[in-house]
């Protein structure tokens, strides 16, 4: 009796053990700085200009997103603009950025080109660092020049 007293009190004891020891790795994992998503990762959106100087209500009230999925208001020392986003490098970032409005900073001849009215309807791809849940420091901007309607070889004739 004494002896199945002694193992189950050691396996009680070791039981507890590595339970605690699982918790407490648990307890800290969360925590990682290079968990993928979280505040102060390298973001990249890739997304169209639907207009600047204007705000997410005109955009919506255009009816350039009839579900309100992808437009976000954008702001920075520049201007506004509303942008569609298209693509973003990690799909955590749409948990940090809860609401469809997101600031930027930057140097201002990085960022000037983006409130410019040429800009719009033209793709773009913002590089940068999500610095707290809604700012994006950028640290690179590349504004894609249109592309050119295709051809469609079915409606080209041939002379004979």
């Amino acid at each position: 009796m004494t002896r199945s007293l002694g193992k189950a009190t050691t396996g009680l004891a070791v039981a507890l053990m590595l339970t605690s020891i699982t918790a407490t790795a648990h307890g800290f994992m969360g925590l990682s700085p290079w968990q993928p998503g979280i505040p102060g990762r390298l973001i990249q959106l890739r997304g169209t200009v639907v207009c600047t100087g204007c705000t997410l209500a005109e955009a919506r009230r255009l009816q350039h997103d009839k579900y309100s999925n992808h437009l976000y208001q954008v702001t920075s020392q520049q201007g506004q603009l509303v942008l569609d986003i298209h693509a973003v490098s990690n799909p955590r970032w749409f948990d940090y950025v809860t609401l469809p409005q997101i600031s930027l900073r930057g140097e201002e001849g990085l960022l000037q080109p983006l409130s410019a009215p040429e800009t719009q309807a033209k793709d773009v791809e913002l590089t940068g660092l999500l610095s707290a849940p809604r700012i994006l420091d950028v640290s690179a901007v590349v504004i894609q020049a249109p592309t050119p309607p295709t051809l469609d070889v079915s409606e080209v004739h041939t002379r004979q």
